[in-house]
């Protein structure tokens, strides 16, 4: 594991939103589908961020406080876990506690969260989620780090050819018919039956939104969830050559670097 990874699954440990829950259901026309290839593997909480290139990790069931997580490993379970294998992985002590005072700063001041547009070769099109309490130096630090790279930050509708939704993974409760019945209740979009690693799941789609109050009526039906993000899903992708593949996997690189980015989104087949 790099440093850099290391450092994104602290972060994300550190402050994933679990928000409060809302009681009554939103009713909302539904298409409901019975069978999925659905390919997320979410028994291990990853999720690829396109065909090739790095991944991101979150992980469920961390209480976050007004304005930040809570970043004493103490208090924080999951945190605790990741920071030891962040050890395991040969992470700088040094850089773990870095991580975590930048963290408990972070706190203290009020954040903002942007999805921005960046380009790459050839049609490619990565969208940058990030939480900041500095906008403008995050747009400087992000720009810097495109510098000499084929890409470059670009205020279009780019964000408008990506389908903006949720996904909530549980492990499967009871059969697909009563999974069905309990999206209508609660007022998810869809819900796919699939399995990976010889379990079986469901996953519920809805509003973003919804994705919290969606989650929380979940667990009220007594659903284990397992996973619960906004995705941004291309509504059409394209196939690129060794050369430019090479040049996205340096933007990539690159964007990730950055402390303040919390997942990509892009266009790749």
């Amino acid at each position: 594991m790099s440093q850099i990874k290391a450092e994104r699954r602290l972060r994300e440990a550190a402050s994933f939103s679990l928000l409060p829950c809302s009681e009554k259901p939103v009713n909302q026309t539904l298409f409901l589908s019975r069978t999925s290839s659905a390919p997320q593997p979410p028994g291990i909480f990853r999720r690829r961020v396109s065909g090739k290139g790095q991944t991101c990790v979150r992980l469920e069931g961390i209480p976050r406080l007004k304005g930040g997580g809570i970043t004493n490993p103490s208090n924080n379970l999951k945190l605790s876990q990741v920071i030891e294998r962040a050890k395991k992985a040969n992470m700088p002590v040094a850089s773990i506690k870095s991580f975590l005072d930048r963290m408990e700063a972070r706190k203290k001041n009020k954040t903002q969260t942007n999805v921005i547009e960046v380009r790459g070769p050839n049609g490619y099109i990565m969208l940058v989620c990030y939480i900041t309490n500095n906008p403008k130096f995050f747009l400087t630090e992000l720009n810097s780090k495109l510098k000499k790279t084929k890409g470059k930050t670009t205020n279009t509708s780019a964000k408008n050819m990506f389908i903006h939704t949720s996904n909530i993974i549980v492990k499967k409760k009871g059969n697909l018919e009563q999974a069905m019945e309990d999206a209508i209740n609660i007022g998810a979009e869809d819900v796919e039956e699939f399995m990976e690693n010889d379990m079986e799941y469901f996953q519920f789609k809805c509003d973003p939104k919804l994705l919290n109050k969606i989650k929380c009526l979940l667990k009220d039906r007594e659903y284990y969830v397992l996973l619960a993000e906004e995705d941004y899903v291309p509504q059409t992708t394209i196939e690129l050559n060794e050369s430019d593949l090479e040049a996205v996997s340096q933007i990539r690189e690159r964007v990730l670097s950055l402390e303040d980015v919390n997942k990509i989104y892009d266009n790749l087949a």
